[in-house]
């Protein structure tokens, strides 16, 4: 027994430097994590308030600003913040070693795991937190009325563009199939978080156009999942699941037809057994809803955003809507922040080289992409008919941003295998100029054809 305790005491001391080394790298690389994270915050702040500044003074939306403050700080300008791989910026590595106490290794490792997980979880949060606050100052019945419009938007909108695009992929630059099909499904969804944040900030989210441009975007939304599910199962399989198309398209319906209901016979109730709690944060509690229904859309196979949406919609119509949409508004600016600014920071302008090869031939496709890109939607505004006169221009031009929607496709794309280095650079650069170009055209289409009048009518307090 003695030789079993003085055989284990010393098997402790020799290993009691390695543990003390352990446990020093664990607390330094946790130190480099919380450093990083910290800096990284701090240079989305900085910049995306730098460009929104230049932007407010060119009369350009916001999100446009924070779009080109990711470019600045992201994979393509100054490395500051890495989401997709790759080396980030040596001083900002050489000032979080000196700070965290951590080697080089240790910082590469941190951005090349936790860091860029954590500030997609941001993201997602982010564009949740502005769906939900969307849902919230959206009018239920105003969307109900216009829920044709918005559906004839919708359809023509996904239908057009992908035809034109595949047609032409397949014809004219002879793409094989499934890249084409991949190519113009990347083409039929919209953008909602970039659309609705444009509308919000030139003031127009409330006004019939933006009523019909977020219902149809939301159809857009679900469209394109259902067509996603489709083309994948495409690649998969070799044959079209009809089943497995049907089943989203009746889950999607589902899960929009519970929400007005929901809003019409829960909502109220809801809301005044959370006003029976005494805590003064209970208007947190709130979030409760948004939880959950992000988490059942996520579930169902639907994108979370919806559910949070619906989680605005449903809580749209009852009597704390206002001070939702004023405690919601901060947390609204400061996560879809980093949600935009991501976006920028992970376009990656070496595609636009023409002395790499495969970028050559991308280039061209991108071209006739971003054409197609822009007058399927664009065509497809003049379907919201109506008997009054509304801005067709403008309800085209509000569905022109693919952003984050049309890189999920080229990601997945490129995932399974089905895209070629072109398709996938072409893909990539029609998500860069419809999402780049949406904002100011927006600007544009609604200041030249509403005037300051119009738009206060039907928006009364001047803001969202």
């Amino acid at each position: 027994m003695t030789a079993t305790l003085s055989l284990i005491n010393n098997s402790l001391q020799w290993c009691h430097p390695y543990l003390v080394a352990t446990a020093t790298e664990g607390e330094n690389y946790g130190k480099a994590l919380a450093v990083s994270l910290s800096l990284v915050s701090l240079s989305i702040y900085i910049f995306s308030r730098f460009f929104e500044e230049i932007a407010a003074r060119l009369a350009l939306p916001s999100v446009l600003g924070n779009l080109v403050a990711g470019v600045v700080i992201g994979v393509s300008g100054l490395h500051l913040v890495v989401l997709d791989g790759g080396e980030i910026n040596p001083s900002l590595s050489h000032l979080i070693e000196i700070l965290s106490n951590s080697t080089p290794e240790q910082v590469q490792a941190v951005f090349d795991g936790p860091v860029p997980l954590i500030i997609d979880e941001y993201a997602e949060f982010g564009v949740g937190v502005l769906l939900f606050l969307i849902g919230l100052e959206s009018d239920l019945t105003e969307l109900l009325k216009v829920g044709f419009q918005s559906a004839s938007v919708a359809i023509v909108g996904v239908i057009l563009p992908f035809v034109l695009g595949f047609m032409g992929l397949t014809y004219i630059f002879h793409v094989p199939t499934l890249p084409a099909l991949f190519a113009g499904a990347a083409l039929t969804a919209t953008s909602i978080g970039i659309t609705a944040k444009v509308m919000q900030d030139i003031g127009v989210l409330k006004s019939k156009e933006g009523q019909i441009i977020l219902g149809a975007a939301i159809l857009d939304d679900i469209l394109g999942i259902v067509i996603l599910a489709v083309v994948i199962s495409i690649v998969d399989t070799g044959e079209v699941d009809v089943i497995k198309a049907a089943k989203l398209i009746l889950i999607a319906a589902t899960f929009m037809i519970s929400a007005v209901v929901m809003n019409r016979f829960f909502a109220s109730w809801f809301v005044t057994q959370l006003e029976k709690l005494k805590s003064p944060n209970r208007g947190m509690s709130y979030f409760i809803l948004f939880i959950l229904l992000s988490f059942i859309a996520g579930i169902i196979g639907l994108e979370p955003i919806l559910g949070a949406f619906a989680a605005g919609l449903i809580l749209g119509g009852t009597e704390a809507r206002e001070r939702l949409i004023n405690g919601i508004g901060v947390l609204s600016v400061v996560f879809s922040t980093v949600f935009f600014v991501s976006i920028g920071a992970k376009t990656d302008l070496s595609v636009l080289n023409p002395s790499v090869p495969a970028n050559q031939e991308g280039l061209i496709i991108a071209g006739f992409l971003i054409v197609v890109a822009i007058v399927g939607k664009v065509t497809a505004g003049f379907f919201a008919f109506s008997d009054e006169k509304i801005n067709n221009l403008g309800i085209g031009t509000g569905m022109i941003p693919r952003g984050e929607v049309g890189l999920v496709f080229a990601g997945l794309g490129a995932a399974t295998g089905a895209l070629p280095p072109s398709i996938d650079v072409a893909i990539v650069l029609m998500v860069i100029g419809t999402t780049f170009l949406a904002p100011p055209l927006l600007r544009l289409v609604f200041d030249t054809s509403q005037s300051p009048e119009t738009l206060v009518k039907s928006d009364p307090d001047g803001s969202v």
